[in-house]
């Protein structure tokens, strides 16, 4: 029986199909909506603005602050200064410099506890100054203002006396400025009115300190009575503390008493003046006139 073949495909497509050769094939691009692509512009332009800003901005500052006048601000203000004046500030030529060195300058007078120096603007600069407090005052004309590390900041003033408190400032005698060991005097005159300043009790009794026998004599002399007291640098507050305490019972035993020496520890040593002796008067003659 004879079979039929079905027709042969064509050949030239057969080789097609079987002979793919790889192809790029871009896929289609997103049409962007109008309102949206304008955004999008609008957006890179104001960051581009912001860049070039900033750098402008930044290359502007640096030529105005390296062209900024060597004169500098003349606008000085000082504040919380009580002895320091103007004088220890640098002149208007030196006041563009860091502010540091404005604080070094001050800080080197020995007079301010604390020195913060700040820039004004527009020209300006703010010197804000903590003094040393003054603990005493050294009899000197005019008497100058003593702090407790032995700094002499200057005439004293009404409002070292404000600062003082609740207690008073001393009087310190024996601190020759034109004395050889008068810094080490001076020293041990702020100690001693230092430690005094932080017992308003003790404080308010002592009139006078007198340094001029150095750690190992120091007199005091109290308010009332006016009494020498000899006391040593080391315990001087203890041994002032117990003078005071027994002050009544040895005025009422020594009536003439005129120092008392507390250096010796648990004792006294007191010197007392002998009584007054009255002179008698001559007794009146008895009887009528003599022949």
């Amino acid at each position: 029986m004879p079979i039929e073949l079905p027709p042969h495909a064509d050949q030239e497509a057969r080789r097609r199909t079987a002979n793919r050769e790889p192809r790029l094939v871009a896929p289609p691009a997103p049409r962007t909506p109008l309102p949206r692509l304008v955004a999008r512009i609008a957006v890179g332009s104001v960051g581009l603005a912001l860049a070039a800003g900033v750098v402008v901005g930044r290359l502007t500052a640096a030529g105005t602050a390296v062209a900024a006048p060597e004169a500098g601000p003349v606008d000085v203000r000082i504040r919380g200064a009580v002895h320091l004046d103007g004088s220890g500030i640098p002149g208007p030529a030196g006041l563009w410099v860091d502010a540091a060195a404005i604080r070094e300058e001050l800080l080197a007078t020995g007079i301010p506890e604390r020195v913060l120096v700040e820039r004004l603007l527009p020209g300006g600069i703010l010197v804000d100054i903590e003094e040393k407090r003054a603990v005493a005052v050294l009899d000197w004309e005019p008497p100058a203002a003593l702090a407790g590390d032995g700094t002499v900041l200057g005439p004293a003033s009404a409002a070292d006396f404000a600062l003082a408190g609740a207690g008073d400032l001393v009087l310190v005698r024996g601190a020759d400025r034109s004395h050889a060991d008068f810094e080490r005097r001076a020293a041990l005159a702020g100690r001693l009115a230092a430690a005094l300043s932080r017992r308003p009790d003790l404080d308010r009794l002592v009139s006078e300190v007198d340094v001029s026998g150095g750690p190992y004599r120091v007199q005091v002399i109290l308010r009332s009575p006016a009494l020498p007291i000899l006391l040593r640098e080391r315990g001087f507050l203890g041994g002032l503390e117990r003078v005071a305490g027994l002050l009544p019972d040895l005025v009422e035993r020594w009536p003439g008493l005129s120092q008392v020496d507390a250096r010796v520890p648990d004792r006294f040593l007191v010197r007392a003046e002998p009584a007054a002796v009255l002179e008698e008067a001559p007794a009146p003659s008895v009887g009528g006139p003599t022949q």
